[in-house]
């Protein structure tokens, strides 16, 4: 296919309203690529720019120089200069985008998401040999004016408004921006969708779209230590995930397990069986709650703890840790023959048991105080006569029963 072939099919589309076909034109990695890159090999953006700009109707000359230019740039595994040529189509089309309406959703999604690809690839390209890393901060820029884009359409009827893109582009948007760790400009594009009341509710966006928007709405809701928020929006992402998804699943799970063992409530053998990576991660903590073990809940957080700073999830598992120890304060009571009264050092020796050696009797009085706070043990201290008071229906209350408060 030469590019003159390629502009009379874009023209087709255009004028039959085919957003699909129109995106399958404009894919790096559709079939026709090696066709262009056969009938045009070695070609440059000048020699481009002098043969065909101005001949095209605008921006779809531009659309075309800069779409022949990836897959180029592609073929030689250049990919900095690939996403450079990406952005500019996607910059090109957006112009185009502006006085469009619904139809063209499609074709707009499939440009960002390769835009992003490229972006990374760029990224990595540029990483290997010492540079900084640009690309993907500069592909949210270009998604973040898409979003601008849908949100902000005034002229188009409701049925037609870009505004039913804005979910799917905001989604793009958030994966930029995690990627390059700027998620404090999430709260931004969040905010202008809440400050819109024209938006469609979300509920009437395709599943997909609804269960993305909502797990990064979670792990926003975990940066801000928002438990009860961040569990539900996890819960429904995860409840809502279709199940060819493995991958998505794992990722939504990766959050969601700490927020429930953080409540006591621990997943099944089953789930951890279908995720290795969660067995992994998870497994070691899991047992050593179980058996009260908090050495061995040490030394798993030691191991493991450049992983859970990067998940940004190792505070909550310092949280979970509190649980360890409410288990050795309930091995010790029913040690005792459950009395109402224990001895802040029968709690202290049952912590050293369990591998505290160097505790001393005041910092085991603090954890009790602790759990007690926390809903772990029912009853209170009394300091003067060094006992622990615990009340009479349930000391030790099931993990379950105790409510998720944020922050703790």
């Amino acid at each position: 296919m030469k590019l003159e072939n390629l502009a009379n099919h874009i023209n087709v589309a255009l004028k039959s309203a085919n957003a699909p076909k129109l995106a399958t034109l404009l894919s790096y990695q559709d079939v026709h690529k090696d066709g262009l890159f056969v009938n045009n090999p070695g070609a440059s953006r000048n020699s481009l720019t002098s043969r065909y700009a101005g001949k095209l109707a605008s921006p779809w000359d531009e659309v075309c120089i800069a779409h022949l230019l990836v897959i180029i740039h592609t073929k030689d595994d250049n990919y900095e200069e690939a996403y450079k040529e990406e952005a500019q189509l996607v910059n090109a089309f957006l112009r185009y985008f502006t006085t469009q309406t619904r139809w063209l959703l499609p074709t707009l999604w499939l440009l960002l998401a390769e835009l992003r690809v490229l972006a990374h690839q760029g990224d990595v390209a540029l990483y290997s040999q010492g540079k900084a890393t640009s690309c993907c901060e500069d592909a949210a820029r270009i998604c973040n004016k898409a979003f601008t884009l849908c949100v902000t359409d005034r002229t188009s009827a409701p049925a037609e408004s870009r505004k039913w893109g804005v979910y799917r582009s905001v989604n793009i948007v958030l994966k930029c921006y995690f990627k390059v760790n700027r998620t404090n400009l999430s709260k931004n594009v969040i905010r202008a969708i809440e400050a819109n009341p024209d938006i469609p509710p979300l509920e009437k966006f395709e599943r997909s779209a609804q269960v993305t928007y909502r797990y990064y709405q979670g792990l926003l809701a975990l940066l801000d230590e928002n438990y009860i928020k961040a569990e539900a929006e996890l819960t429904f992402a995860c409840e809502n995930c279709h199940w060819s998804s493995p991958r998505n699943q794992e990722r939504i799970l990766t959050f969601l397990i700490p927020l429930r063992m953080m409540k006591g409530s621990f997943p099944a053998a089953s789930v951890l069986a279908r995720f290795p990576a969660l067995e992994d991660l998870y497994g070691r903590f899991i047992s050593n709650i179980k058996q009260g073990n908090v050495v061995g809940f040490d030394q798993a957080l030691v191991d493991l703890e450049a992983r859970l700073v990067q998940l940004n999830i190792w505070l909550m598992i310092v949280k979970v840790r509190e649980i360890a120890v409410s288990r050795v304060f309930k091995k010790c009571w029913l040690a005792l023959q459950k009395p109402s009264r224990v001895p802040i050092p029968a709690f202290h020796a049952a912590l050293k048991v369990a591998g505290e050696k160097d505790m001393q009797v005041a910092e085991a009085e603090c954890l009790v105080a602790n759990s007690i706070f926390k809903g772990y043990i029912k009853g209170y201290i009394s300091h003067d006569t060094q006992l622990v008071v615990l009340s009479k229906l349930d000391p030790f209350p099931k993990l379950g029963a105790r409510a998720l408060r944020n922050g703790l």
